[in-house]
């Protein structure tokens, strides 16, 4: 490939200025943030995908050195190659796949997929490229040799990753969040199983209680085992307690590849340490590598102490509450800089940016106190927004490192599909988690109105949830977060409008008065209602917002609706009176599920 230095064409100015364009002095970025979604190599040069900055860029393997990169219509959210040619996934507004060439200055193709686009990944046999549709709950596969869309399979939820095995045969992904009600002793996401010859999902294996968040996955070199990472919430007891794992723990699950069963989960934190914020995931035949973005560190485990090690326990079952299994299989590396997430294995090292500071770690695992750590952007600048958001996903503040606000509300601030008894309403409580969408401008907060407002709702998730005093400058960063959060276009909206189901969804809305309560640019009328025959509170529950509802499932105080269908025809809400018609409630959850 010829080393030739380009410059990005920019076609805005950012807002803040900060962007500077490559010179031959340097070929680094300036001031403004990368956020580094993935890397991977291509050749000897590092290949990443950076949402600030909406580009592909392309690194010396030292990461001193800019060589080119391409601007891509939307954020990119993953990176892939066969070889010959980039593949990355972007999303907001469409999602698909930017194909790059390496000579050529900017894509020369896009392959739209569906909503929330990401973790692209090549075949063995470099045929096809299999994409995650997170938001549309596809797989889609495509041709390499066509570049079009061959097949798509539909699995259980918001699919976060992939991996396929070397022989062709399953494709394993891994379902970020739980499908179904909250309601019950056993809520958990699932790994869906593709078989690439017929590419129809064959099942759904489904994890530990309380898995949520699941975002690494990966195979182990004799292609026998594969492991998630991911958080695993003890939602079934009150959060009196953080220590020892009472709230949040973080995870890896091994799957059994040859019978398609699951084969437990152990834990990655120590009995008097968290080690939250678990991420990616790598498997070698010397090791397995994890990274921890709350704690910005990675787990070094010895693969085949630790494969013996497990192969001795009789009860797989009770690794999930085991938090001395780990002693003595693997160490944890501190690295530089804040929030490390994918990162790349070659030749003996681990290359491993950190999303909230664009830092590059280099370590080499042979002796894992070499660590080389290059900045990639020079002068960097943080607006209170950016702060913010890094706060929301540090566990550094929280006591004894367990947990982030992230824990619970992983997925850019949304919802982990979980009920919660926080306590702050007394014992026996449990609900379901929010999403932070628009908390700011909704008033009160909680489901059960117990604060005032969402600044209230933050301070005070630190004091009692994380069990730490933030400083004021701190809380308020997290509030701008918050504020500057937007909702992704809903997957059931046509070319960005409603479709005339969804139309003629609106009119039934409207006709059995949804927007009393639901009412507003927010559709929430900010207050408390009694709804139903159900035990609650004296002033009921606050109302909702509608805004992004298709992403927050499950639905009403309890989790107890899986669907927005259920909403509406198992718990009749707010239409116990009405004669409304099966007709009318499609068309009803059709168009609330656009908002």
């Amino acid at each position: 490939m010829k080393r030739t230095l380009y410059t990005c064409m920019i076609s805005t100015i950012l807002a803040t200025g900060l962007w500077s364009f490559q010179t031959k002095d340097s070929s680094l970025t300036e001031g403004a943030p990368l956020y580094i979604t993935d890397i991977t190599f291509f050749g000897k040069e590092l290949l990443t995908s950076e949402k600030g900055t909406q580009t592909v860029s392309l690194y010396s393997p030292d990461g001193k050195e800019r060589i080119k990169c391409w601007q891509t219509t939307e954020p990119p959210t993953g990176i892939a190659t066969d070889g010959k040619k980039i593949y990355a996934t972007t999303s907001f507004a469409k999602g698909g796949v930017e194909v790059i060439l390496p000579d050529q200055e900017k894509p020369i193709l896009f392959i739209p997929t569906g909503r929330g686009a990401c973790s692209p990944v090549v075949s063995k046999d470099k045929q096809y490229l299999y994409v995650c549709n997170q938001f549309q709950t596809t797989v889609s596969e495509i041709s390499l040799k066509t570049l079009k869309v061959n097949r798509e399979v539909n699995v259980l939820r918001e699919p976060k990753n992939a991996v396929a095995t070397d022989d062709g045969k399953y494709l394993f992904v891994a379902n970020f969040l739980p499908s179904g009600r909250a309601n019950q002793d056993y809520v958990t996401a699932a790994v869906s199983v593709i078989d690439l010859q017929t590419f129809k999902k064959i099942k759904d294996i489904p994890l530990a209680t309380g898995s949520n968040a699941l975002r690494g996955i990966a195979i182990s070199p004799d292609g026998n085992f594969v492991f998630v990472t991911h958080n695993l919430g003890r939602f079934q007891i009150p959060t009196s307690q953080l220590q020892q794992g009472w709230m949040n723990t973080s995870a890896m699950s091994i799957i059994n590849i040859n019978d398609l069963s699951y084969g437990g989960s152990v834990l990655l934190d120590e009995a008097d340490r968290g080690a939250a914020g678990i991420w990616d995931v790598v498997c070698t035949a010397e090791q397995i590598l994890i990274s921890h973005s709350g704690t910005h560190e990675i787990s070094v485990i010895d693969y085949p102490a630790f494969f013996a090690k497990y192969q001795q326990v009789a009860d797989k079952n009770s690794l999930s509450y085991d938090l001395k299994f780990m002693v003595g299989l693997r160490q944890r590396i501190p690295l530089q800089g804040n929030g490390p997430r994918d990162f790349a294995v070659e030749n003996g090292q681990a290359y491993i940016p950190t999303y909230f500071s664009d830092t590059l770690n280099i370590v080499n695992l042979k002796n894992m106190t070499d660590i080389k750590a290059t900045a990639l952007v020079q002068n960097r600048k943080e607006s209170n927004i950016d702060k913010g958001e890094k706060y929301f996903n540090d566990a550094t503040y929280c006591f004894q490192n367990w947990q982030s606000c992230n824990g619970c509300h992983p997925g850019d601030g949304r919802t982990d599909g979980l009920n919660w008894d926080l306590m702050n309403d007394g014992i026996g409580n449990p609900k379901n988690c929010k999403s932070m969408l628009f908390s700011h401008v909704t008033a009160p907060s909680m489901i059960s109105g117990i604060r005032e407002n969402a600044e209230k709702a933050v301070r005070a998730g630190y004091k009692y949830i994380q069990f730490n005093e933030v400083p004021e400058d701190m809380a308020r960063c997290v509030d701008e977060y918050l504020k500057h959060l937007k909702p992704v276009p809903s997957p059931y909206l046509i070319d960005g409008q409603l479709s005339e189901k969804a139309q003629k969804g609106k009119v039934v809305f409207e006709k059995y008065n949804c927007d009393y309560c639901h009412s507003g640019p927010y559709y929430t009328d900010c207050q408390m209602h009694v709804i139903g025959d159900d035990v609650e509170f004296e002033k009921g529950w606050d109302t909702p917002t509608l805004k992004e509802v298709w992403r927050t499932a499950p639905y009403l105080f309890d989790g107890r609706a899986a669907t927005m269908q259920e909403v509406f025809t198992v718990y009749k809400h707010g239409l116990e009176k009405s004669k409304i018609t099966p007709e009318e409630i499609d068309e009803l959850v059709e168009y609330v599920n656009s908002l």
